[in-house]
Formats: C-alpha cells, structure tokens, sequence
C-alpha cells in the first residue's frame, strides 16, 4: 500500500485505549431529545437568518434559516414542534451563537415527502438545486456546502471522484457504521456525484481496519467497474484532503490549491449519503450518526437529529465513568475542547468524547524538548514547535514566513509531542494572525 508524507501510528497508550473504547455494534440505536438547540452556524459561506419566529409551529425537515448568498447552506428543523426561542447559545467555539430551539412534539410529521424523480435524466441543474434545497454541507468537518463543491468550473476536467470512509480519527466510528448499514445509499450519492462531474472515476478510500465496511461497499459497489473500493493504511491523518488525495493517485494539491485544480474532487461517505437523501427522497440534512465514546459507561453509535445537546447524548449512553475532565466535540485530534455538557450537535459533528480526570493525564503541557518528533509527524513539511515557539513570542510575520498557513488541523503535532505542547492549538490560533497580517498588507497597499 501507498502511503504519503509524515503521519502517525497510534502510540502504545492510545492503542490500548483505542482498544478499550472500540464500538462494534450491530443494532442500530436512536435517540430524540424533547428539545432540539440548532445553530444557524453549521456551514462554511454566508451567514443564514432566521425565518420562523417564537411561538410558529414547524414540521421537521421545514427551512427555518437560510441566506441568498450562493456559498451557503439552508438550515432545517430537525424535529417537528413549537419554536419555543431563538437565543445566543453555547457553541463549539467555547462562544455563543443565534440558535433556534425547537419543543419536539414526537409526531415526527415532515415537510419532505419523498417524490418520483429519476436523477438520471435530470438535467445537472435539477439536482444541484435538490442538493442546495437540502442544505447538504461537508459532514466531514469542513462543512463546505455541498452544491458549491458540485459546481465545478467546466474549464476544469475532473477525472476522479474520492469518497473519503478512512475514518481516521482514533476513537470515531461513525462513518464505518454508516458504511456497514447504508452502503447502496452511499454509493447512489457517489453515483449522483459522478453524473455532476461528467462520469469521473470513483475511488473508495476505507482504512484497514474496518473490515466490515471494506466488505459492504465493495458488495454494493460490484456490479460497476468504474468503482474501486481501495485499503488505505490505518496512519493518521489518512483521511485529511490532501493525504487521502496523495495515497490513492500518488499526485499532490499545490499550497493554496484546491483537488479540483489537479482533476479530483473529494467528499465524505456521510456526504454522499445525504446527497442521496436530498436527491433521491427530498429529504434534507437534518440527522447524523454520532460516536459517543470515551469515559462513558456505555459507548456507541446513537442516529440523532441536529441540536441535540452532547450532555443528553452522554446520558443515553449511560453517563460518566468517573470523574469528567474533558469534553470534546469531534475527534481527539481534530476535535474541539468544549466548556459546557449543552453544545449542541451540528452538520459536521461526527463524534462526543469524554475523557475522566484519570485518562487527561495524556494531555498535560510541559516544556518542550526539542526532539523534532512534531517535524517527522506533520503531513505538510512544516517545523510545528518553530511556529509555535514564534506564535507565543507574538511575532505573527515569522509564522507567515514558517507557512502556518499550511497547517491542516490534523493534531499529529499535538499527538507526538512527548511534552504534550498545544502545538496544534497555537498554529491553528497563528494562522489567523497571519490571515491578519495579510489583510492588513492589502489595505496598505
């Protein structure tokens, strides 16, 4: 197997906890709340606004917020029921944001009845509207709006399509379930896709160790030749853009770059399958699967609509198992710390963690050793503990000089790091200063 620059293989401590809070379970679990938080921020683009007011009654599946902008996504009731308030609310962000809270009157009546359409003769227009109508955002994390994506300048050719089920985050198990359980679903979503993209190759990147949806996508993808299902090594960040881009067609997305100038477009099975629900059945994004793992008595894998507090997530899988220290919302790599049990689950939330006081020892800072694990580790080439060693001098012009702005998030600095450094919390935090320098270039200019 190919693999690609830098990466990580799990340390013997998180492997043994790995281990510990693999889920693999059969039946699938649901769960809905009696009140549903939506944010109106779930996307990448144009903020949305409110249409619905205190007191209106909506049907689930009924636009409550949406913007004119073309980069944006509509936002969805995920329930049926009385719109109670619409509040600044906790995010993910440890801030607030306008959320509109929704009373679930458990009738489940919906404003998206299903409709003969044959996606296949439809005009490409049809269906990119039917995408945006759904409000199909990246559920990969970068929640980029989905029909943008699809809306591919025809001066470019693109000749691949990657479906990303790498999963690589160390605890999640979200889109291997889904793969398990919905995996014709995924491949009708990856078949709509390749019709937008005037019949591109498809490649299906799936780590090695998830074995059980190796085995359904390749079932479900059998009978069509233009789909390969590819094992793809169980190295972190095999499923970050551009890695997974590297691994499977050995070409790489210049800095700045986007896949689609090199012929490949890339989305998320999670995606996939709700582009078909949106083609297909008119049905919009307003549910996801959910890893609740970590320190809970119970770990799973619960389908539950969006605005769902993590807190109620945790106490359907049983509560803590002992004394809560972290909370994190997505991955223990990518994911973020958050403040308050109330943040609700949002369109790129794949994931509710819960670490005791007793497992947040991994996390604890101390002075760096200048080792140059963190260098090894990164997947973009960059010198982690220099910028963050700049970064916390305050001298922004040298992380721009050192491409902070390369970094992807993935956390594999973070992760090595034998002292435990926030590397990937301070570059993170550094490539929005560097943002700022630039900006202020070009004012002055």
């Amino acid at each position: 197997m190919r693999t690609f620059t830098g990466g990580i293989s799990l340390s013997p401590p998180l492997k043994m906890l790995k281990e510990k809070l693999m889920i693999e379970q059969d039946d699938l679990l649901c769960f809905s709340p009696t009140m549903v938080f939506i944010p109106l921020a779930q996307h990448i683009g144009a903020p949305v606004e409110p249409l619905v007011s205190v007191g209106d009654y909506v049907k689930q599946g009924q636009v409550i917020a949406e913007a004119d902008a073309f980069v944006s996504a509509k936002v969805h009731a995920s329930v049926s029921g009385t719109i109670v308030d619409i509040v600044d609310w906790p995010n993910q962000n440890n801030g607030e944001g306008t959320t509109i809270i929704i009373e679930n009157d458990f009738k489940f009546s919906n404003d998206f009845l299903p409709s003969a359409f044959d996606w296949s003769e439809a005009s490409n227009k049809e269906i990119l509207a039917k995408i945006q109508a759904g409000g199909i955002a990246g559920k990969g994390g970068a929640t980029f709006p989905t029909h943008v994506k699809f809306s591919v300048d025809d001066t470019k050719k693109i000749h691949t399509l990657i479906l990303n089920g790498s999963e690589c985050e160390p605890f999640l198990r979200s889109d291997a379930f889904l793969m398990q359980k919905e995996a014709q679903q995924i491949i009708t979503g990856a078949k709509i896709a390749q019709k937008l993209l005037a019949d591109p190759k498809i490649l299906i990147g799936i780590e090695d160790d998830k074995p059980q949806a190796i085995k359904a996508m390749t079932a479900a993808s059998a009978d069509d030749d233009t789909i390969e299902v590819v094992t793809v090594p169980t190295v972190y960040p095999t499923g970050g853009e551009k890695q997974l881009v590297e691994l499977l067609t050995d070409q790489e997305v210049h800095l700045g770059g986007l896949t689609a100038d090199i012929g490949i477009v890339l989305i998320n099975v999670a995606t996939s399958f709700a582009l078909a629900d949106a083609v297909c059945f008119n049905k919009p994004l307003i549910e996801r699967y959910t890893t609740v793992t970590g320190d809970v008595q119970n770990p799973c894998i619960v389908k539950n609509p969006l605005g769902t507090l993590a807190g109620e997530l945790i106490d359907f899988a049983g509560g803590f198992q002992g004394a809560p220290s972290k909370l994190i919302l997505g991955g223990p790599m990518m994911g973020k710390a958050v403040n308050t049990l109330k943040v609700p689950v949002t369109k790129g939330s794949n994931g509710v963690i819960v670490f005791n006081e007793e497992t947040d020892w991994l996390y604890k800072e101390n002075p760096c050793i200048r080792c140059n694990k963190c260098v090894e580790a990164c997947p973009m080439r960059l010198m982690p503990m220099e910028i963050d060693q700049y970064y916390r001098a305050g001298d922004y012009q040298k992380c721009e000089d050192l491409l902070a702005e390369a970094c992807i998030n993935c956390g594999a600095c973070t992760f090595v790091c034998p002292a435990k450094r926030s590397l990937a919390a301070n570059i993170t935090a550094a490539k929005s200063k560097v943002a700022q320098l630039q900006e202020e270039a070009k004012e002055s200019a």
